[in-house]
């Protein structure tokens, strides 16, 4: 049926249509999303929890470009890094299961295995995914 994605490049950044009720957020820290390459289909998926829907993309390399492109122009953030299997990670999975995706926050933390309750802004998941040894790449 397919692989689990194991490494992921994360974005953070600020575009100027962001919605008001977020203007309390570190100022380039508004939305997150990520995206992962799969080796057996040589496709990039792209995976974010944007205007109240979730968004998958299957995208090819010239799209990834132009989506980096765009993230650099708005002076984003990528991370990169592995998730770790063997670290226990928040609360116990019975109890994450009963939280439920609200932003694009808690969707990427769910994609990465996280399941730490009190982040909610972009920017305290920034520093949870550097805590945890991922690293930011030039653009």
């Amino acid at each position: 049926m397919g692989f689990p994605q194991k490494e992921w490049l994360v974005y953070f950044y600020e575009a100027s249509g962001h919605n008001k009720s977020i203007r309390f957020f570190k100022k380039g820290y508004k939305h997150c999303g990520a995206i992962g390459y799969c080796v057996e289909k040589d496709i990039w998926i792209m995976q974010e929890f944007i205007y109240g829907k979730y968004n998958v993309e299957i995208l090819e390399g010239k799209d990834v470009d132009t989506i980096f492109r765009f993230i650099k122009k708005v002076k984003g953030k990528v991370l990169k890094g592995t998730m770790r299997e063997d670290v226990k990670l928040g609360l116990p999975r019975l109890f994450s299961s009963w939280i439920k995706e609200h932003s694009c926050v808690s969707y990427v933390q769910r994609l990465l295995g996280m399941t730490y309750f009190w982040i909610f802004t972009p920017y305290q998941l920034f520093c949870a995914l550097k805590k945890q040894k991922f690293y930011e790449i030039e653009l």
